[in-house]
């Protein structure tokens, strides 16, 4: 006569078979390897698709100039055509005058803006052939005559704006360029890694299997290789712009003023030792997870098969 265990005596059996299994689903600690080795086996992957590659970095490097030129467009229509102090500066010397910058000079040569003058001759200033008048006194100015007086900056802004429109267009359309040329990419390296792991696995003895799950072996040959999809369309990707965007961003500032780029770049060996120490703390984090997530996996994967080959018995 066979007495069969209790609910509680039950409970306690498959708690000790779950322990008892907990050896074949622990995963082991992942190899120590630096991200130049990792990058030294993937070059023959990505050997054939190097043409895309070189297209891609070229398209980073064009996306890159313009994104620099949006702000040094933003610096000439302000500092040219809104508030063109640089240009008082360089009158009042010519004219051999001492005005200092807040007043904005008006060329007398023009008949327009010297009608504007006369009309309101009490809020300007005349020094031989150009005019200054205060900025907070324009409000005194009628619109219709501040557009007489300013047409040429008004001009000047709408043109840059123009030119603004084009480049945040130009920038869309590479953009969308460079994410289509690198997800393709992406995707065929990633395709060529599943083919290549799902060959090798093939190849292993039997042995191999039993001491592996199948759901450690799944995460290895999808969510791993995913990773590496993600390595190849945003983060070289995002190295390579954030490269060539930190090196036009630190010529354009030497080239405007270089002391005032000196000190602007002094916190950077601070931002790249933070970044190093960070990558090294987000490496281990990133290993760790990908060991919880495989044991998880195979875990899961066995427990369910496990309960279809129960059933069946029954």
């Amino acid at each position: 006569m066979t007495i069969m265990p209790g609910r509680s005596g039950s409970r306690r059996w498959r708690r000790r078979i779950m322990q008892s299994n907990y050896s074949h689903f622990q995963e082991d600690k992942l190899d120590r390897q630096y991200d130049v080795k990792l990058l030294k086996r993937l070059i023959p992957f990505g050997r054939k698709y190097q043409w895309y590659f070189f297209a891609t970095v070229f398209l980073v490097i064009l996306i890159t100039l313009l994104d620099i030129s949006i702000p040094y467009i933003t610096k000439i229509a302000i500092d040219r055509y809104i508030v063109p102090n640089v240009g008082l500066s360089e009158s009042s010397k010519k004219e051999g005058t001492d005005l200092r910058s807040g007043l904005y000079p008006v060329d007398l040569k023009d008949a327009s803006a010297a009608a504007v003058v006369e009309k309101y001759s009490s809020l300007f200033t005349i020094q031989k052939n150009i005019a200054f008048i205060p900025y907070e006194k324009m409000t005194d100015i009628q619109p219709e005559d501040i557009y007489r007086l300013r047409k040429d900056d008004f001009k000047g802004v709408m043109s840059l704006a123009l030119g603004l429109i084009l480049i945040v267009i130009a920038v869309f359309i590479l953009n969308f360029m460079q994410v289509m040329i690198m997800e393709y990419t992406g995707q065929m390296i990633m395709h060529d890694l599943r083919m290549t792991l799902f060959k090798h696995i093939q190849s292993l003895s039997m042995t191999y299997f039993t001491r592996n799950p199948v759901g450690r072996l799944v995460t290895r040959t999808t969510n791993d290789i995913q990773n590496m999809h993600e390595m190849f369309t945003s983060v070289i990707t995002f190295v390579f712009k954030d490269l060539f965007l930190l090196v036009g961003i630190a010529i354009v500032l030497f080239s405007i003023n270089s002391r005032l780029a000196m000190v602007t770049l002094s916190i950077l060996p601070v931002l790249v030792y933070t970044a190093i120490k960070f990558a090294g703390v987000a490496r281990e984090a990133f290993r760790e997870l990908r060991i919880k997530i495989a044991e998880i996996n195979s875990r899961v994967s066995e427990t369910i098969e496990g309960i279809r080959v129960v059933q069946l018995f029954r």
